[in-house]
């Protein structure tokens, strides 16, 4: 059963984020607190230039991002919302597709089967052409979504598109700091904890978002002061943006 959620905590957990990602951030933890999924992400797709801005939740390797990136154009979802560019409503995969169909679908053999991943629903938010839009996906591998999500996704729809509007858009990021993050020596977890950090976010905030320890938050950054050899955040953080860590 999909639990009650309040959609004023959405705009209380991204009240006072300095930018975009730190939003989406924390939109993600929400969506998927409140819905139950495996991945949360938030993608806006330019299907004209070929091009895709991904965030999720928890982040996305490059490889899986990448993957990501190329079948979004066959996506069921997309399509849908392509040649319906005013459907205001959320869709689940199963509410396009056939099961079997789905498993046999190039989108679900080239990303989501290698993740292990099965069903997933789409919101799509802002406007939207036939080319281009943005929205939310949420997927789950288990049971499908059940209509009680449905409904609850579609009530969280006017806040979404809100906070959507009200975060100005931040850099696409490519393969440049996945380079710079493998010859400093952090992981990808480490390097994610950083941004957060360089965003504004407190260590609470940090665990909050990621559903993870304060403790575990604060040996990330312990571990990412080390390599960058400085103890002082703002130091580290200045010398991560050199290092072309942060965008």
């Amino acid at each position: 059963m999909t639990p009650k959620f309040d959609p004023r905590e959405l705009s209380y957990q991204c009240a006072g984020l300095p930018d975009r990602a730190a939003c989406l951030a924390a939109v993600a933890a929400c969506l998927g607190e409140a819905i139950g999924a495996d991945v949360v992400g938030w993608a806006a797709v330019d299907l004209a230039a070929g091009t895709a801005e991904i965030r999720s939740d928890p982040p996305a390797a490059p490889d899986d991002e990448r993957r990501l990136a190329s079948v979004l154009p066959d996506i069921p979802t997309i399509r849908h919302y392509q040649h319906r560019p005013d459907d205001p409503d959320p869709l689940r995969m199963s509410d396009l597709i056939a099961a079997r169909d789905w498993r046999n679908h190039p989108a679900y053999l080239g990303f989501y089967r290698p993740m292990g991943l099965m069903h997933h629903m789409a919101l799509s938010v802002g406007p939207r052409t036939p080319v281009r839009g943005a929205g939310w996906y949420l997927i789950r591998s288990g049971s499908d979504f059940p209509d009680a999500a449905l409904d609850l996704v579609r009530s969280l729809r006017p806040v979404l598109t809100v906070l959507d509007l009200a975060c100005p858009a931040g850099p696409v990021l490519d393969g440049v700091r996945e380079e710079a993050r493998r010859r400093a020596g952090l992981t990808e977890r480490e390097l994610d904890v950083l941004t957060l950090l360089a965003d504004g976010l407190t260590a609470r905030q940090i665990a909050t978002l990621r559903r993870i320890s304060v403790r575990t938050v604060g040996k990330h950054l312990e571990h990412v002061y080390d390599k960058l050899g400085y103890r002082d955040r703002l130091q580290a953080v200045n010398e991560a943006r050199r290092l072309g860590l942060l965008p």
